[in-house]
């Protein structure tokens, strides 16, 4: 005898395995968590303070984590490359500016952000970047107000201090329809300064950044200033961004003080590293900044002292790891 059986419940059946295979995958992916022993931190241009931090983050991890290798790769520093590079593998961390953090996750296109990057948190905040304003004696600028109609050099596109150039520039009534502006890496800003192919350079990076040292001893530089006015009115517009004061004699030919932008940077990594192994990144990096300020003198301000400040910010998300070892040294206040 034959057994007839109903097409449709086969149908079925098949399907309700279908949807079971599917949800067990998806618990897979929620709780999943990777574990590496080679991860690669995304830094920025060699010689710039990004490299030199990534470089140093590298060797402390690399020394004092048992059978773990860190290495740092060489980027534009860009949060756009960054991010994605961080987003996309478990295994890669990276630095980036708030802002850059910010817009990564909320897919900005203007920024250059396609779609959200949903996989980031941050592990450390850590050093300050400055924008510099600068012009030499002789070129007929001696504040932002005489920018316009010049040849202006602003960092490399899409970098978070192209578009606080950007800012400061139009702020000032300058745009590509009055005045010449151009992207050139720090390196190439100084020799176009010094050549006169450019008569002003937004430059980014800490204190000291070696390329405004190295102009300072060999030129005479004009510092520029922002107007208190126009800084409040940036600092509205973009809470990301701070305005501070860099003291008169911060460099040898700085005569008085000058007051620029400045945004914190961080530590990223993805959502799926291994908390455990995020919670001992967290504690040996947070444990050994003196170590890292001696290979870079911003290295002092990654610390627990400045990340404490961020870890009930509304922009960042940290990662559980990091929020262990916070929570552990300030004795069970931070959630």
């Amino acid at each position: 005898m034959k057994l007839k059986i109903d097409s449709n419940w086969i149908f079925a059946v098949m399907l309700l395995i279908l949807i079971g295979v599917c949800v067990s995958n998806n618990q897979d992916v929620q709780t999943t968590r990777t574990t590496s022993d080679h991860l690669s931190i995304m830094s920025g241009n060699s010689g710039g303070t990004y490299y030199y931090i990534a470089a140093g983050q590298a060797k402390i991890l690399s020394e004092k984590l048992d059978g773990i290798n860190v290495t740092t790769q060489s980027t534009s520093g860009s949060p756009v490359e960054n991010m994605t590079l961080v987003n996309q593998n478990s295994a890669n961390l990276g630095i980036v500016t708030i802002d850059g953090f910010y817009y990564a996750e909320e897919g900005d296109e203007e920024r250059g952000f396609q779609t959200p990057l949903k996989d980031l948190r941050a592990i450390q905040i850590g050093h300050t970047a400055y924008l510099y304003g600068l012009s030499l004696e002789g070129r007929g600028v001696e504040s932002y107000w005489d920018m316009v109609g010049k040849k202006i050099s602003v960092p490399p596109v899409g970098s978070t201090t192209y578009y606080m150039a950007l800012a400061v520039a139009e702020s000032y009534g300058c745009t590509e329809e009055n005045s010449t502006i151009i992207p050139m890496s720090s390196s190439e800003q100084a020799d176009a300064l010094k050549d006169g192919t450019i008569d002003v350079a937004f430059m980014a990076g800490g204190i000291p950044q070696a390329t405004v040292t190295d102009l300072d001893y060999s030129s005479d530089v004009v510092f520029l200033s922002i107007d208190s006015e126009k800084l409040a009115e940036m600092n509205e517009q973009y809470p990301f961004w701070n305005s501070v004061e860099m003291d008169a004699g911060t460099y040898s030919g700085q005569k008085e003080s000058m007051d620029c932008l400045s945004v914190n940077t961080l530590l990223v990594c993805n959502a799926n590293l291994d908390a455990e192994l995020v919670y001992q990144i967290s504690k040996t990096l947070n444990e050994n900044t003196q170590e890292l300020a001696g290979i870079h003198s911003s290295g002092a301000e990654w610390s627990f002292d400045t990340t404490e400040a961020f870890l009930d910010s509304d922009i960042l998300k940290f990662h559980e790891g990091a929020l262990r070892y916070y929570s552990e040294l300030a004795g069970g206040r931070i959630e």
